[in-house]
């Protein structure tokens, strides 16, 4: 049996998932979906659980770090532990940017108005986006100039925070590239509406499939050979700038796969998830 991770907030399974789950059940899998932060035993006699909209989870972080441990002391995890290990925290982008790959410029530092202040102070940025180390979904991301920071800093969620350079070309939309086992699969681009920065769903974004260039797609796929390992499924957002990606995020926890746009790219993954499992 594979158990699809979802949250109790929002139990059921996606409608771009389902498409995964009839992909592998086609292939002789019994599946199923559970919250993993419901009732332990809905994951007992699982031969592998992906986590596929575990949503939220970093409103408990220390329970999810805990579940996904015991997860993969116990069954397949999928994506595997120590990717979600490095996904947690957003300083993968630093690491991303010290093996070669493009990314937004990006300090960490403590989320009080002074180190803030200091960012704009060091790298004369006029704005910059601010987000937590930890966390999802566009919660608690603002667009900052220097002059805002003190009056923003008591809406940031606690913890660290990212300060990155802001891309304008976000205005054309969000690239989002899908990949299984390091192969481009598809892509859509998220637009935000007009006056928006972030494209994530509670923005109400447009959304649209797309087809980035040979060039553009490899270099995602290199992104994603600096990982620990190759996972088994990716999303990689970023932006294109004078024909080069530039990498905003690399999602192998949780990201959602927007298959709907793509409907045979659920054979796919279901092809790669058998592979593993093999």
């Amino acid at each position: 049996m594979i158990v699809l991770a979802t949250a109790t907030d929002q139990p059921d399974v996606t409608a771009s998932d389902m498409l995964y789950a009839d992909a592998l059940r086609r292939r002789g899998f019994e599946l199923s979906g559970a919250a993993w932060n419901g009732p332990r035993a809905a994951f007992d006699g699982a031969a592998a659980v992906v986590l596929r909209s575990t949503w939220g989870y970093y409103r408990a972080l220390v329970e999810f770090r805990a579940w996904t441990e015991a997860m993969a002391a116990s069954r397949r995890l999928f994506n595997p532990i120590g990717l979600v290990r490095w996904n947690l925290r957003k300083d993968y982008v630093g690491k991303l940017a010290t093996a070669g790959i493009r990314t937004p410029a990006t300090r960490i530092v403590a989320r009080e108005a002074a180190d803030i202040e200091r960012v704009f102070d060091e790298t004369g940025w006029r704005c910059a986006v601010v987000k937590p180390v930890t966390g999802g979904g566009g919660h608690s991301v603002e667009l900052l100039s220097r002059d805002t920071v003190a009056d923003a800093v008591p809406r940031l969620a606690a913890g660290d925070v990212l300060v990155q350079e802001f891309l304008p070309e976000i205005a054309e939309g969000e690239l989002s590239m899908v990949y299984f086992d390091g192969v481009f699969s598809h892509a859509i681009r998220k637009r935000p509406p007009k006056g928006e920065f972030r494209s994530n769903s509670r923005y109400g974004p447009t959304r649209a499939a797309e087809t980035p260039p040979g060039k553009v797609a490899e270099q995602g796929a290199a992104a994603l050979r600096v990982l620990p390992e190759m996972p088994l499924y990716a999303r990689i957002d970023g932006v294109v700038r004078d024909g080069a990606l530039i990498v905003i995020e690399v999602e192998v926890l949780e990201p959602v796969l927007f298959m709907e746009f793509d409907p045979p790219s659920a054979e796919r993954f279901a092809e790669a998830t058998v592979r593993r499992l093999r």
